[in-house]
Order: C-alpha cells, then sequence, then structure tokens
C-alpha cells in the first residue's frame, strides 16, 4: 500500500522495506538526515532544490535493496511541473538544478553538517542520492575576520594569486576572470570601472551593446562566485591571511584579515 510521506518537500514512498538495508543504515536514519539538511539555515537550496533532493531521497528509499535509477525525465515531470513531453537532450534544467544541488550539499556539509552522522551525496553522472556514515568532525580554530586597510595591496594581491591557482576553488574560468578584474580594479583605486557592464565586456566576452537590465548574467555569476569564495574559505583557504568577499547586491570585492582563535 502507497503512503503519503508527512514530509513538505518529499515524494509518495511505500511501507518501510522489511530486511535489513544494504547499506546497515536503517531508513529512519536517512530520513533524519533528510529532515536536518532541509532544517537548516547552512544548507542554501532553493525550494526547488529542495523538492528534488526530497524526491531523490524517497524514491531511493522505496526499495534500498535495488537500485531504481531517477532519470532527468522523472524529476522534471514529478517534481519541477514539466510536461510528459519532455526531452532532457532539449532542455538541461534537471543537469543544472542537479550540479547546483551538489554544490549546495557541499557547502552544507563543509558548515554545520560536517557534525551530522550522516552524510547525501549525489555522485556525478546520475541523479541517485548517495547515503553513507560520516566520523562528526571536532571542532576547530576557527578563523576571526576584521577589514583591511588601504594600504595592504601587496597582501590582497598574493591572496588573488593564492585563490587562482588553488584547486579547491571551484570557480569557472570565467568566473576568476571576473574575480580578478574586481579585485584589480579596487586595488587600483578605480571602483567606478566596477560595473556590471565591465564586467560583462571583460570577464565574459559581451559586446560593447551589452544591457543588464535584459541581460542577468553578471547578477547570476556574483551568485556563483560568492558561493565558489566560501567554499574555498572553508577548505583551504581556512587560515589563509586574507579574506577576499563579494558582499550581496554589489559587485565590488572586500578584503578581510584572518587570525585565528581557539573555537569555543
Amino acid at each position: 500500500m502507497i503512503a503519503v510521506s508527512a514530509h513538505p518537500y518529499a515524494a509518495p514512498q511505500v511501507a518501510p522495506f522489511p530486511c535489513q538495508p544494504p547499506d546497515g543504515i536503517a531508513a529512519e536514519e536517512k530520513r533524519a538526515e533528510l529532515d536536518r539538511i532541509i532544517a537548516s539555515a547552512d544548507f542554501p537550496a532553493t525550494p526547488r532544490k529542495r523538492k528534488i533532493l526530497a524526491y531523490s531521497v524517497e524514491r531511493a528509499l522505496e526499495n534500498p535493496s535495488v537500485r531504481r535509477g531517477v532519470s532527468a525525465r522523472e524529476i522534471a515531470t514529478c517534481v519541477l511541473g514539466r510536461e510528459e513531453s519532455f526531452k532532457p537532450n532539449k532542455d538541461p534544467i534537471v543537469r543544472i538544478e542537479m550540479a547546483k544541488l551538489r554544490r549546495d550539499l557541499d557547502l552544507y556539509y563543509l558548515k554545520s553538517g560536517r557534525h551530522n552522522p550522516l552524510r547525501i551525496d549525489i555522485p556525478r553522472g546520475g541523479y541517485d542520492p548517495l547515503l553513507m556514515r560520516q566520523t562528526p568532525q571536532e571542532k576547530s580554530a576557527s578563523p576571526e575576520v576584521t577589514a583591511l586597510t588601504a594600504d595592504h595591496g601587496a597582501d590582497v594581491s598574493a591572496e588573488l594569486q593564492r585563490l587562482l591557482h588553488s584547486d579547491d576553488f571551484p570557480a569557472t574560468r570565467r568566473n576568476r576572470k571576473f574575480l580578478a578584474y574586481v579585485v584589480e580594479r579596487e586595488l587600483a583605486g578605480r571602483r567606478e570601472e566596477i560595473t556590471a557592464k565591465a564586467i560583462a565586456m571583460r570577464a565574459f566576452g559581451r559586446r560593447a551593446s551589452f544591457d543588464p537590465v535584459n541581460d542577468p548574467i553578471v547578477r547570476i555569476e556574483a551568485g556563483r562566485l560568492r558561493r565558489d569564495l566560501e567554499v574555498y574559505y572553508l577548505k583551504s583557504g581556512r587560515f589563509s591571511p586574507v579574506r577576499i568577499t563579494i558582499p550581496k547586491g554589489r559587485f565590488f570585492p572586500v578584503f578581510l584579515r584572518q587570525t585565528i582563535s581557539e573555537a569555543v
């Protein structure tokens, strides 16, 4: 008998499977981890991506002994409201949303999720979630940040080079150009040149006729760049002496001094 899940984002689910799951993790534990993610302020996913995650997890829990294989078409029609005629090779919406969801999961497990008993991943190349046990990490020294004064340009330039050459900085090539452009203009005292149009032309190859009102590319990529910077400073950049950020609602960067203090 089919039972409708009470979870606001979940898909319908079947009655609990009577056998021990092959990974040794009970369905109740897995649903508890899903609930922790959905309720966390450190999980940056949109409501639509939360629905995709919940749907995929519930499908995986329907029968833990069988690898069902959630398809792009199923997610598009059952979660995203696309028509039955949906063609994933013509409409990349599921692939795009899944890529964003993977980044959101990575960010969550770099923050409060690092203390959770379980972890949910969605390996590249498919849409099936993988739920596994993780060893909760101990609290460690955490950086404190203070504003840098204008005479620390050499330190900021060195940090920019560390960022651009780090494997832990997940930004695309064009967003690295975006970052380099705005940092170099800010250090040169030329903030008036840090505009959506200038960034579009210098980093994304747009023409002089570019109109940011009709083309939101810079705003969209700025959001991705902010998240990529946050990921970097939660990983190898955690102990860098300088932190580079781009506040929401603007494109010019802010530079901070990082110092380490023992966590409470």
